[in-house]
């Protein structure tokens, strides 16, 4: 029962984070349906149930929807001013500051992005200006950066450069850099992921080495959370209890357990501080908090319970968690690992203590794998079925022999000769995972919240299928559900007769996904920036493609070599099954453009170009090529892009590259642009392009911008200007989000995903 209400607190929680329920209706049916659950809870009537499963609900939402909810107003006014504030979270890139002067936003939470030694309780005077966080992309199957610091509190971000720091005293601090220096100065190997497993500093660790645990599914041992925590809490529990078992008065009473429990408490936290009480190890420290507390108080038997009441702590403290990855791979592992624990344990209890050692960590780390996997995959887009294996070895190694080393290295005196055996450790532990660096699959089709949920309700029915209404359930519910469901995501994935244009908000650049006839898939340009700081390929490209189950792309086609355009494609044609790859005429010396054509010739995908005059015909969709002609020059790549007309039926939609006024001008006069039900509008909407005379010929009945801030002056007043004077409905994906267009050769049919967030 209680786990049942903890569900649907999280319920509660996540429906009013997604769709805002207003505030004053909960506040109003809470104490209603409380008084109601009550009343017939004191009948011992079983329609209590549902009314207590309801009130848990509605306070989840209560508990979430306060946060936003009551984010003080802002009056960003723009103007440049000296903010004083004191630092409450620290990151290496982002310090979370809550503003002290001037009065107006006094009290309010900002972001402040900065690289400078700049830690918790520092005061800070920082010159600039206050601006809301900066939107980011909105698409469907991606989570908003924004969004979650809403949800934690955070709508503002101060830009400017910092004035000055007051050191606040921050004891804590002053330790763990005493920890951080001696580790540096122990000369041992690995420092980098020393400091990682003992004082949570990731910072040092290079990508390679990020990469091989990403690759061998040994990530979660760089970040500090309930495993580590454990161990240490574990540790300390075994001397405590084998203090107590001295006496033996508490040894009979059984008192010795209980009392170790409790003081092992005191090391967990003692440790949290020491890792940097980062949200994920506040979470940590809660969960064995209350595990050793029921091992105390004796209501250990329940273990699920005791999981679910740190949950419920967890959420009432930070009601975001539930949209973190570290939050759900811990519930799920543990929930999963007891679970399998509970059912298989005893058929292995019988055997030699070495096997049964053996066999036991296989079960939990398979159970916890099997537990993880959906969640891996929606997050990290890849898993290894082997990581099992890794994880029977890096685990020990890694957690319970180079942890405690260097943590006693780093806290004694004389600690140096500690942190350097933990230092060959990790060189063995590190050396195994290359040599067995292999079974990693990688990109993997995203679940979403059903199939989750579906997956979760078939692995637990099968650890309970001893159970008559658990065998009922398969035969009648969840079998046929999958089966039909399965059917259902074929059909629209192989079988649909649609031709869909998935406009992506990639910002300042242009990326379209069509998703044609018989599961054909067409994916034209991968947005992306000019300085290409931002890989908006494996950031916001691939989660869409994944979440509609697409690894093979028919035609990647760039419609010219322009970073805002070509930025996301190399990482699409490294990663996934590309077919063929289109461009124009040019062939020019750019960087990511000869790094994408590199990558193509090793996977031995075509190269084709297209230019004026090709048609081509797919399943009963024709595309035929306007723009570059033979005497286009490439000295203007603008001008050389790919310009694409799709037919399908009675509907005709033009893609436009980044054209301007002259080829436009040039396609009116030789007549091959015509009326057009959709248009993309060309370069962004710059006042050079979308000339008065293009519009007239093609006369569209829908225009969508693929546009974002970044450049002053796209999309200009003057292009949306002529657009409004011939009456043209514009979508724009600054304002509208992920812009989907779909016909079936007669109708259209169009969906937007709104700014809500």
């Amino acid at each position: 029962m209680f786990i049942t209400s903890v569900t649907a607190f999280i319920i509660g929680i996540y429906a009013e984070a997604l769709n805002a329920f207003p505030l004053k209706l909960i506040i109003i049916l809470l104490p209603v349906f409380v008084c109601l659950a009550g009343i017939l809870l004191k009948k011992k009537h079983r329609a209590a149930l549902p009314f207590i499963l309801i009130s848990f609900m509605l306070i989840g939402a209560l508990r979430i929807g306060i946060v936003s909810t009551y984010l003080q107003p802002v009056d960003i006014s723009g103007d440049e001013t000296i903010y004083e504030g004191l630092v409450v979270e620290a990151s290496p890139g982002v310090k979370i500051v809550r503003i002290s002067k001037p009065s107006g936003p006094e009290g309010i939470r900002a972001v402040y992005r900065t690289t400078e030694n700049i830690g918790i309780n520092d005061r800070v005077k920082i010159f600039g200006r206050l601006k809301e966080l900066a939107l980011t992309y909105n698409n469907p199957h991606t989570m908003s950066w924004r969004w979650i610091k809403r949800l934690e509190g955070t709508s503002c971000e101060i830009r400017g450069i910092t004035v000055s720091v007051t050191k606040g005293k921050n004891y804590i601090a002053a330790w763990r850099n005493r920890l951080r220096e001696k580790i540096e100065d122990s000369r041992s190997k690995h420092t980098d992921i020393i400091k990682a497993l003992t004082i949570g500093d990731t910072t040092g660790i290079d990508e390679s080495t990020r990469t091989l645990f990403l690759r061998t599914g040994t990530s979660h041992i760089l970040a500090i959370s309930g495993s580590h925590i454990g161990i240490v809490a574990a540790f300390f529990f075994f001397l405590a209890r084998i203090f107590f078992r001295m006496s033996p008065v508490l040894r009979y009473r059984g008192d010795d357990t209980r009392f170790a429990a409790l003081l092992s408490i005191p090391f967990a936290f003692m440790f949290m501080v020491t890792a940097g009480s980062g949200i994920p190890t506040i979470r940590a420290a809660i969960m064995i908090t209350v595990y050793m507390l029921s091992l105390y108080f004796e209501r250990g038997r329940s273990i699920l319970n005791t999981v679910a009441l740190s949950a419920l702590i967890i959420l009432l403290i930070y009601p975001h968690s539930i949209f973190m990855p570290a939050f759900q791979l811990t519930f799920v592992s543990v929930s999963f690992i007891i679970l399998f624990t509970e059912k298989i344990y005893p058929v292995i209890a019988g055997t030699n203590r070495t096997i049964r050692w053996l066999l036991s960590s296989m079960l939990i780390t398979l159970s916890a794998m099997l537990g993880t996997l959906p969640v891996v995959i929606y997050h990290f887009h890849g898993i290894n079925p082997l990581s099992f294996i890794h994880n029977l070895i890096s685990v020990p190694l890694m957690c319970m022999l180079a942890m405690p080393l260097s943590l006693a290295g780093a806290v004694l005196p004389c600690g140096e000769y500690l942190l350097r055996l933990s230092g060959e450790i990790l060189s063995l532990a590190l050396g195994i995972l290359e040599y067995l660096d292999f079974g990693y699959i990688y990109p993997v089709v995203r679940p979403n919240l059903f199939e989750t949920v579906l997956y979760f309700a078939l692995a637990i029915s099968l650890l309970f299928i001893n159970r008559r209404y658990v065998k009922i359930s398969l035969a009648c519910l969840l079998v046929p559900l999958t089966v039909i469901y399965s059917i259902f995501v074929y059909d629209q994935r192989f079988l649909n007769k649609d031709l869909c244009f998935n406009v992506i908000d990639v910002g300042l650049g242009e990326s379209i996904l069509i998703e044609a006839p018989k599961g054909m898939r067409i994916l034209v340009d991968g947005g992306g920036s000019y300085k290409g700081q931002y890989d908006t390929g494996k950031s916001v490209l691939t989660p869409v493609l994944l979440a509609k189950k697409i690894r093979t792309i028919d035609y990647v086609i760039n419609t010219h070599p322009h970073g805002d355009h070509i930025g996301g494609l190399f990482y699409i044609v490294k990663n996934f099954d590309v077919k063929h790859f289109v461009t124009g005429k040019y062939f020019i010396n750019e960087g990511m453009f000869l790094d994408i054509i590199n990558i193509l010739r090793i996977k031995g995908v075509p190269v084709e170009r297209w230019e004026t005059g090709d048609l081509f015909t797919f399943n009963g969709m024709h595309i035929k090529v306007l723009n570059p002609g033979h005497e286009t020059t490439v000295e203007d790549p603008n001008n050389a892009s790919l310009v694409l007309r799709f037919t399908y039926g009675k509907r005709s939609f033009l893609l436009t590259g980044d054209i301007g006024s002259e080829i436009e001008h040039k396609l009116v006069l030789s007549g091959i642009v015509t009326k057009t039900d959709v248009l993309k509008v060309p370069h962004h909407g710059s006042r050079y392009s979308s000339s008065e005379c293009f519009l007239n010929a093609v006369k569209p009945d829908l225009a969508v911008i693929s546009v974002g801030s970044g450049i002053k002056g796209l999309p200009s007043e003057e292009a949306l200007g002529r657009y409004k004077r011939f009456s043209v409905p514009l979508l724009r994906t600054d304002k509208n989000g992920f812009i989907r267009i779909c016909s079936d050769g007669e109708k259209i049919r169009c969906n937007t995903t709104v700014n809500s967030r």
